[in-house]
């Protein structure tokens, strides 16, 4: 048992995290100058979602449906949104700024403290391992500012990242338990890991873990050599018998406790086209992406980025490529790492992992990438190779922390051995040349490029204080020195901070675009509803769900439901009854305009709901988004239906109005009052778990023209009430939490019988 004043050195050395990472992101949180919110899909994407998750929050509303686009979808079956993460409830307890948003300095805020849990979660795992706070200090720095983490600017991707220290201590205590009592238990909570990976919403990050979770119980389980009975004389069990009960224990536990996401997720998945962003277009969401149209990778000589962050201009990849560069004082300690600690299995395992990781994000160039794709379940989920970078990083922190284990060691001598040192010093050599012999011979054009230079002066850097440590200077002031170093490096080469006048210079600063809109929205939230608006600019922004217009266009959504495709351009049908386009618009008849923007009504929109009394069967609901533009069919007037439904003839000249009295996110309630018996057919999207009432009794939804919904009415005045109640969230939830508060309980119990209480 830890002893207080060990406790207190390693809490200094989790509190030094906190002004560490203060410094090194200034830029976004010591001045206004900077941001991280300036691209398209960073803005309509991540921030806009955000700001939709905290304000159904704050109302009491359970983000699971979003009403503001694509003329309403599923929140929660769309996995990125992060509609289950609840450490986002903290991000509900401050409000919004005075534009009625989220606060940009807020969200730098929430994207460093982030960071710094995933440092935290590093230092816990390094220690571990059995390693020195120090090294376990920099590992954290190095998992959390460099590589895959850093560099991979989407805020789901990085909160379901900084888990997986956590989910590997936990299995590596599984596998070292004698008991299956404790190899059990800390499976478990290797598992909760898993499951808040999967809260935080992002699969490719949870299919990596499994596999970092695989990889290391087979290996364990092959390298374990068989153990002799204890004491007692009692059968100790085999090593393969915990690595199957750790890997079995923390799969299952994961799913459990993120079934609240998972489920969702499955019944969207067959329901949703996934947009690749390559010539395939798309494809169902739950049907195996062809190798083709995996396109992203490494190049070859992206093996340059170990050591120089911009390599080749920074043009060594194709498509989405995070670049795994975590220092170069860093890579040299994870070398001497593997070196010095080769006899220790988890070194062995963890250089393999790197390798294989590398030779996965080479894509098409290496045939591992390609076998792995055709033999592992699921794993084309993770999508670009290229992610694999994260697993690679992981390792290689790792090994740099075992690196600087030796270099500090008290009585190690040389850290590393004479072929390294041989090979740095021409190295070094090699970089003066290519610095200098161009600036005496004045001759630029055959120089390196500033980045370049920048990465040649930090391998002198760490190259001069690598062989100073390795003299046996391991003090205080040579550690602050390699910290100070690794900072400047990892801190010169994160561009992820953009600098907002620059990009506004360019254009292209998209949280100021959308900020524009909010004169617009506030003129498009006051008139009589309900209705949708389609934006007619490019790239579209979100004002859905940052300003609450309902709209029917996608703003960089990760996939789309297959029978609102069909229908996506049917401005009419889908309850258009603006345009919003730049102000640029030279057509005449505007109803709203301010510099930025301009509002045009579309005088032809259907309304949100409306009656017929004609069904025309159609089981086929592609045939029936077809036969929508069919000579002699008015949607108007009769519904497309893929089942039989009796309705009566229409009462010539009656008025069937329909009314709203009730317009929220998971919840709609009208008061129709029809001539006869018909249907109401919404301009609402056909999706699984909404529950429809007419006058307190339940009533079917049927699939009307394709992709809406409609419902049968009695002649006369009627109530009908439509809730989203999806099965898939709430059995999901009541797993999930049975799972959290199990284990809890679990744990509430053992510790009170240990204690005697």
């Amino acid at each position: 048992m830890k002893t207080p004043l060990r406790e207190r050195l390693t809490l200094a050395w989790v509190l030094l995290f906190i002004p560490v990472f203060a410094l090194f992101y200034w830029k976004i949180l010591l001045t206004n100058q900077f941001s991280l919110l300036t691209s398209s899909e960073g803005v309509n994407q991540g921030y806009s979602w955000l700001r939709f998750w905290i304000s159904s929050v704050r109302h009491g509303t359970l983000p699971i449906w979003d009403p503001y686009g694509l003329a309403g979808h599923s929140f929660a079956g769309e996995m990125q949104t992060g509609a289950f993460n609840p450490l986002r409830l903290v991000l509900a307890l401050v409000p919004f700024n005075h534009d009625g948003v989220l606060s940009p300095k807020l969200y730098h805020v929430w994207y460093a403290a982030m960071h710094l849990m995933a440092a935290c979660f590093m230092f816990a795992l390094v220690r571990e391992l059995g390693l020195s706070r120090f090294p376990a200090f920099v590992a954290g720095l190095c998992f959390s500012m460099g590589g895959f983490v850093a560099r991979m600017g989407w805020p789901d991707m990085f909160e379901s990242a900084a888990w997986l220290p956590v989910v590997f201590l936990f299995l590596l205590r599984a596998l070292r338990s004698e008991t299956v009592r404790r190899t059990a238990w800390n499976a478990t909570l290797s598992g909760l890991a898993i499951g808040m990976t999967i809260l935080a919403s992002r699969i490719h990050i949870v299919i990596m873990e499994m596999l970092a979770v695989g990889s290391a119980a087979i290996f364990y389980a092959c390298v374990s050599k068989p153990e002799a009975p204890d004491g007692a004389g009692r059968a100790v069990r085999p090593a393969w018998f915990r690595a199957g009960l750790a890997v079995a224990v923390a799969g299952a536990i994961g799913a459990l406790a993120g079934a609240v996401q998972l489920l969702p997720s499955v019944e969207y998945s067959h329901t949703a086209y996934r947009l690749l962003g390559t010539p395939g277009g798309s494809l169902p969401a739950n049907i195996k992406i062809p190798y083709a149209d995996m396109p992203d990778q490494l190049y070859p000589h992206a093996i340059s980025y170990f050591a120089f962050a911009f390599g080749y201009g920074g043009n060594a990849s194709q498509g989405e490529a995070p670049n795994p560069y975590i220092g170069f004082f860093p890579l040299l300690a994870a070398i001497v790492g593997i070196r010095r600690y080769w006899g220790n299995p988890w070194v062995r395992y963890l250089s393999g992992l790197a390798v294989a990781a590398f030779l996965y994000c080479l894509g098409s160039f290496s045939p591992l990438n390609g076998l792995l794709y055709a033999v592992v379940p699921r794993l084309w989920m993770v999508r670009e190779s290229t992610r694999m970078a994260y697993l690679l990083d992981f390792a290689l922190v790792i090994l740099a922390a075992f690196g600087l284990e030796a270099l500090i060691s008290a009585g190690a001598g040389k850290a590393s051995w004479p072929g390294l040192d041989r090979v740095l010093q021409w190295g070094v050599v090699a970089c003066a040349v290519a610095l200098f012999v161009p600036a005496v011979w004045t001759k630029p054009e055959i120089g390196v490029n500033p980045w370049n230079s920048l990465s040649i002066l930090i391998i002198f850097a760490s190259y001069g204080l690598f062989r100073f440590m390795e003299n046996g200077n391991r003090g205080p002031g040579p550690r602050a020195i390699l910290v100070g170093l690794i900072l400047f490096d990892l801190a010169a080469f994160d561009w992820a901070p953009r600098n907002k006048i620059e990009v506004a210079q360019q254009g292209g600063d998209q949280l100021e675009r959308i900020l524009t809109a909010r004169g617009a929205a506030a003129f498009l939230r006051s008139q009589p509803g309900p209705f949708r608006i389609r934006v007619q600019a490019d790239p579209t922004p979100n004002v859905g769900d940052l300003f609450g217009v309902p709209m029917v266009d996608p703003a960089h959504p990760g996939s789309i439901t297959i029978p609102y495709v069909r229908i996506l351009g049917d401005t009419d049908l889908l309850n258009v009854r603006y345009f919003l386009t730049s102000s640029g618009e030279q057509r005449p008849g505007a109803v709203y305009q301010d510099a930025w923007w301009k509002v045009y009504e579309n005088p032809t929109g259907y309304p949100r709901a409306w009656v017929v009394h004609t069904a025309w069967l159609e089981p086929s609901d592609k045939a029936a988004a077809e036969g929508l533009g069919a000579a002699g069919f008015d949607a108007r007037r009769a519904a497309l239906v893929e089942k039989p439904v009796t309705l009566d003839a229409a009462v010539d000249g009656a008025a069937e109005p329909v009314t709203y009295p009730a317009v929220e996110a998971n919840r709609m309630a009208m008061e129709v009052r029809a001539a006869s018996r018909g249907m109401l057919v919404m301009s609402e999207n056909y999706y699984p778990g909404w529950r429809a009432t007419v006058n307190g009794r339940p009533a079917e939804i049927y699939r009307v023209d394709g992709a809406l919904r409609g419902v049968v009415l009695p002649a006369g005045f009627s109530r009908v009430t439509l809730d989203y109640a999806p099965a898939s969230v709430y059995w999901g939830g009541a797993l999930s939490l049975a799972t959290f508060l199990g284990v809890a309980a679990i744990w509430f119990f053992g510790r009170r019988k240990s204690t005697g209480r």
